[in-house]
């Protein structure tokens, strides 16, 4: 439901920026509305096509700056400031495009009343559009078999964040959980009782999130087996969580689901193709950035004594130690100095030119030969180093699942700017890698490099 929403969104902004163009250029030119020449404009010309043209720039511009990783408008302020660093773009890529004289240009006031234009109907559009869409649409009713930690997680975001379309109408709570810490955060608590199965029914849930393993045998799992027959759609609560969050909850999963289910286990044809166009794109990497890395070497070597390359061992896929390069961005005796500590931004290790390489990541740029070499790929879950992985270990006993696959340059976990100062932190981090395994795919390969890109452009990533 999320995706849709998304999808109806970009839709009716295409739209929106369509109209306000087209509009524009028909009040500059009043005579267009002469039947013959709206023939020409729209058949024989045809005239509309820089329009589109326009309009797939705006969304590509919306969609790069991050206007639709949140339906609902948090700032309006911020939202307008946005639009107007992606107008400034456009009108930037018009300016260039004027030069060539080519068939995609605007006129001067056609491109500002239209800007003027589709910036109104945007600002108006996405207003209503984040107050009225769940009213117009509907929730989707989800009521929780169970009262744990994840279903309140996902309780609270829900009532959070109402413009995805889920509200909770209620909990079983069952004997054990009578003592659960405070209120559960919305909806009815049903106890264990005679009736379950009827009071159940009159809250008419869509969705059943069920926590936890349900025997048959028992008085729980009988009604909840009643209950898929009825017709409602029974799910576990770690599967709205992957909805919700797009990370897989370690508190959900179970062991069975990682021996048993295919999703985590990605398909050969999936890893070849990783492989081959990894090694494409490293070699391409190699042949655009050779240059910057000479001289960032040549930085490096004279900043501070020491190499200007260093190996350290990772852990890589089925947990084999490899060496990864990087530019040394520390003191060489950093270490001794200062104590071995997680890196941060303000470690006291890192170099001048260390700091401003670690913040461009020109730092990470010799990784292209470890995905020559194929010890890595282009995206995947971040290589740790050994003595790291060991501790993580033992805090976290599927910690080592995320090895299901080739360490990345990049990866889903890099994007959600997730630091590894606590153990908890680190657990999220490894959702989402689980997360990237269950959906590898080509497509998703790229989208999280096309993310990256924006990060790095924006300098919103974590180490």
């Amino acid at each position: 439901m999320p995706r849709l929403r998304t999808i109806i969104l970009v839709l009716l902004d295409a739209l929106v920026i369509l109209f306000s163009y087209l509009l524009a250029f028909f009040l500059v030119r009043p005579s267009i509305f002469d039947p013959i020449e709206l023939e020409e404009f729209f058949v024989f010309e045809p005239g509309w096509i820089p329009f589109l043209v326009i309009s797939a720039t705006f969304l590509f511009g919306m969609y790069f700056i991050g206007l639709y990783q949140q339906i609902r408008i948090q700032s309006r302020r911020r939202f307008a400031e946005d639009l107007l660093l992606v107008f400034g773009f456009n009108f930037l890529l018009q300016a260039v495009l004027s030069y060539s004289r080519g068939p995609y240009v605007i006129s001067r006031w056609v491109m500002i009343l239209g800007s003027v234009l589709a910036f109104v109907g945007l600002m108006l559009w996405r207003i209503v559009y984040s107050l009225l869409l769940v009213r117009l649409v509907g929730f989707q009713r989800v009521l929780f078999w169970g009262d744990t930690p994840v279903a309140r997680e996902v309780a609270e975001h829900m009532a959070h964040y109402p413009e995805k379309g889920f509200e909770t109408v209620g909990v079983v709570r069952f004997d054990a959980q009578t003592h659960a810490e405070g209120e559960f955060p919305v909806g009815q608590v049903l106890g264990i009782q005679p009736g379950l199965l009827g009071k159940v029914i009159a809250l008419a849930p869509d969705r059943i999130c069920v926590s936890g393993v349900i025997s048959p045998e028992e008085s729980l799992g009988e009604a909840l087996l009643q209950c898929s027959m009825t017709g409602m759609a029974v799910e576990t609560v770690g599967d709205l969580h992957e909805m919700l969050f797009q990370r897989v909850s370690l508190d959900s999963i179970t062991i069975n689901e990682l021996i048993f289910s295919p999703s985590f286990r990605p398909a050969r044809w999936k890893i070849v193709c990783q492989d081959i166009y990894s090694r494409f794109f490293s070699v391409a990497g190699i042949l655009l950035t050779w240059p910057l890395m000479i001289l960032t070497a040549i930085a490096v070597r004279l900043d501070s004594p020491g190499p200007a390359l260093l190996r350290q061992p990772r852990v890589g896929i089925n947990g084999e130690v490899f060496n990864i390069l990087k530019f040394r961005s520390m003191f060489i005796d950093g270490d001794a100095r200062f104590g071995t500590i997680r890196a941060s931004d303000k470690d006291p290790r890192i170099t001048r030119v260390g700091r401003v390489i670690r913040v461009t990541r020109l730092d990470e740029l010799p990784q292209f030969f470890n995905v020559l070499r194929g010890d890595m790929t282009f995206v995947g879950p971040r290589p740790e180093m050994p003595v790291y992985a060991e501790k993580l270990t033992k805090g976290l006993p599927l910690y080592p699942q995320r090895l299901r696959v080739k360490p990345g340059i990049t990866g889903w976990a890099q994007l959600h700017h997730v630091p590894e100062l606590s153990l908890v932190e680190t657990k999220m981090k490894v959702e989402y890698d689980l997360y990237y395994i269950k959906n590898m795919s080509p497509l998703f390969d790229f989208l999280i490099v096309f993310h990256t890109i924006r990060t790095l452009l924006y300098r919103t990533g974590a180490r």
